[in-house]
């Protein structure tokens, strides 16, 4: 699974951490701002999986297909994907919420598997190397963790996608919580519960305004990725 956790990194950075706002809106307004946003995702994958993509990833048929191949593959279906997405919202009026965000990021992840090889160097599927595993963990705690907190709380509050401060005062927050997964033994979780705290302290004293669901979200998801990561540093849990 190393070549799948390395497209999946590549995904990640170019759909999230590189998707700037003028990026997100030059692909809704026409082709070549979806071609734009693809063609990132697709040199993003090429620097990281530059060792093997003159080896064969995988057969169509009887047909073998090297990494290059495998990668324009990807970038085909990245931009059919997302062009269907901006499609079904512009032409047919889908709501743009938590499912079609889902069900986007279910898709493109499901290419990634198809087209990566599943036999070279493997180390299972949710261990992966550990610098790939770990930068994985790092974009999913703080940039698609904001996003996906926002499509729900728009669901349940119709709020807005939120301001530079809110967004890097809560990827901040995240993330250190996050690092504290990272600390060998049991020493981990006073100090996590410690930061957990000092989040509903800030909200208590409304030094940010944020609401219940967000920082249950927050807390959630982070703890979640957080025993992910630990078992990706470690090996296992080190409990």
């Amino acid at each position: 699974m190393m070549i799948f956790w390395r497209m999946f990194l590549s995904h990640l950075l170019a759909d999230f951490t590189l998707q700037f706002d003028v990026v997100n809106r030059l692909k809704r307004k026409n082709v070549w701002g979806m071609l734009l946003h693809c063609l990132t995702h697709f040199f993003v994958s090429i620097v990281l999986t530059w060792p093997y993509l003159t080896q064969t990833w995988i057969h169509i048929g009887p047909v073998p297909v090297n990494g290059w191949g495998a990668a324009a593959l990807m970038l085909i279906f990245h931009f059919v994907i997302d062009q269907l997405r901006v499609h079904s919202m512009k032409q047919l009026r889908y709501k743009d919420g938590t499912v079609s965000f889902l069900v986007d990021q279910l898709l493109h992840v499901y290419v990634l598997f198809m087209i990566s090889p599943v036999n070279m160097a493997d180390t299972g599927v949710f261990l992966a190397e550990k610098w790939t595993g770990i930068a994985c963990m790092f974009v999913l705690v703080s940039h698609v963790s904001t996003v996906l907190i926002y499509f729900i709380e728009k669901e349940f509050f119709g709020k807005a996608y939120p301001g530079f401060d809110e967004k890097y005062f809560l990827i901040f927050e995240r993330l250190v919580l996050w690092s504290f997964f990272f600390v060998d033994g049991l020493w981990w979780l006073p100090f996590a519960l410690a930061w957990v705290f000092q989040i509903f302290y800030v909200r208590r004293k409304r030094i940010i305004d944020l609401s219940r669901l967000n920082i249950a979200l927050s807390i959630a998801i982070t703890c979640g990725l957080g025993l992910w990561t630990r078992y990706i540093y470690y090996g296992s849990l080190n409990l």
